[in-house]
């Protein structure tokens, strides 16, 4: 009797104990199911805002001659700081400048100063409206083509105060697809943005 008593309190007890087992089963299956259908569309997403899986060789070398001409175009604004005359025209460089960037927090090494320290994009454009410099940026070429962006190196000449510092610096152009309006139309248009600045 006693024995079938015990047997009547260890039934639930054990199917109780299933029961969660089973329910961590399912969640850990759905976890990993979850994780694996991320994953998935992260590659999906990566290959999807891919420069070589979007475009021939040949629009990547018309994009890449563009990344190009990005750079020369923000070299010739940051010498237009010793033309702008007024907070006005100052402002409106500035503006002009920040949506070249990926960021206007993108870090760059100081070519104004020469301070060998690198800063914020904000920072040299304030460097440039306090020093009078002349910029000359010379032998622009693509190194390299990655996934998202172009790797352009270019020599940089900058005369401050009278002294002339050159620089070999390496830089990032991001290609990416973005969503645009066009009245009542949406269109994914491809953008061109300029990345973080290094010393090679």
């Amino acid at each position: 009797m006693k024995h079938l008593l015990y047997l009547f309190f260890l039934i639930p007890f054990f199917a109780i104990g299933q029961s969660v087992g089973k329910t961590t089963s399912e969640k850990e299956e759905v976890s990993v199911e979850k994780t694996t259908m991320q994953k998935k569309e992260q590659a999906k997403n990566t290959l999807a805002s891919s420069i070589s899986a979007n475009f021939t060789s040949k629009v990547i070398t018309a994009y890449a001659q563009q990344s190009e001409q990005l750079i020369a175009d923000f070299y010739a604004f940051l010498s237009l700081y010793n033309e702008a005359e007024t907070i006005d025209l100052q402002k409106e460089l500035d503006a002009s400048i920040k949506q070249m960037f990926l960021s206007d927090k993108v870090i760059i090494e100081d070519v104004i100063k020469g301070s060998n320290t690198k800063i914020s994009l904000l920072q040299l454009l304030q460097y440039c409206k306090e020093n009078s410099c002349v910029i000359t940026v010379k032998n622009i070429k693509n190194s390299a083509v990655s996934h998202s962006n172009f790797d352009v190196k270019y020599e940089l000449l900058v005369t401050n105060q009278s002294v002339t510092k050159t620089y070999n610096l390496s830089q990032k152009v991001y290609l990416f697809p973005t969503v645009k309006q066009f009245g009542e139309t949406q269109k994914q248009v491809w953008d061109l943005k300029l990345g973080e600045i290094n010393v090679q």
